[in-house]
């Protein structure tokens, strides 16, 4: 039903609109939802989630943290001082669920 939601605010709002009611399922509590708004909200470059997405790569559900990493990634160095500021403010367990994230950046980075 929320997904449905989701879709059918696509076409009835305007662009900030709707992805600031996406953004609002990244703390949806069903993975698939959480999932889809991360795909949508990186795909569509929204800077202001980059916060959101990152606090989900320490997500309890591998697909959600899986997905939070390759919406990071395309997010690219818009990303860094988010995940940079994670890195430093992280438990040292937890740090590098951050690192390979910014590695992951700088390595494409480097490469383009």
């Amino acid at each position: 039903m929320r997904l449905h939601a989701h879709r059918t605010s696509r076409a009835m709002l305007g662009r900030t609109a709707y992805l600031h009611h996406t953004a609002v399922l990244l703390g949806d509590p069903q993975p698939d939802v959480t999932r889809t708004a991360i795909r949508t909200l990186c795909h569509a470059g929204w800077e202001p989630a980059i916060p959101a997405v990152v606090d989900l790569l320490k997500h309890s559900h591998p697909a959600v943290r899986k997905a939070a990493r390759e919406g990071l990634t395309r997010m690219g160095t818009s990303a860094v001082p988010a995940l940079r500021h994670a890195a430093d403010r992280a438990r040292p367990d937890k740090r590098p669920l951050f690192e390979e994230v910014l590695h992951r950046i700088t390595a494409s980075a480097g490469g383009t």
